[in-house]
């Protein structure tokens, strides 16, 4: 097997899969990609009811809103850049903005977002 061949497959693969599976997201220019959209939902137990979170769990160990993409497909991508999950907003669906990259070593990004300041009813 020539040297490179499995990550060229493994790259292929990845991207057919991402694309048939994954969750549609925009760019700033409005070119689409997709990927795994989390955005981990804080009950009313977990944050103690009415008190603050900071009372009742580590603030570290709140997760905040992740778009894992391939990271060929964020290329460009920064702090402050902004991305729209095209999803339905009971889903988080909206807009967003890039807090950091965490790549995992395989080929793969985890997108950390926070809310934008405006959020979308219907995505482009």
């Amino acid at each position: 097997m020539r040297a490179g061949r499995f990550r060229a497959l493994a790259a292929r693969m990845d991207a057919l899969l991402v694309s048939r599976l994954g969750d549609r997201a925009i760019r700033e220019d409005g070119t689409e990609l997709f990927g795994i959209f989390v955005s981990p939902f804080i009950s009313g137990e977990l944050s103690g009811g009415s008190h603050r979170i900071g009372a009742v769990a580590n603030a570290e160990d709140v997760q905040q809103p992740t778009f894992t993409a391939r990271v060929i497909d964020t290329v460009g991508f920064k702090k402050g850049t902004p991305l729209i999950v095209d999803l339905p907003p009971v889903d988080g669906g909206g807009a967003y903005v890039v807090v950091q990259l965490k790549p995992d070593g395989s080929g793969m990004v985890d997108v950390i977002l926070r809310p934008g300041n405006e959020r979308i009813q219907n995505p482009a």
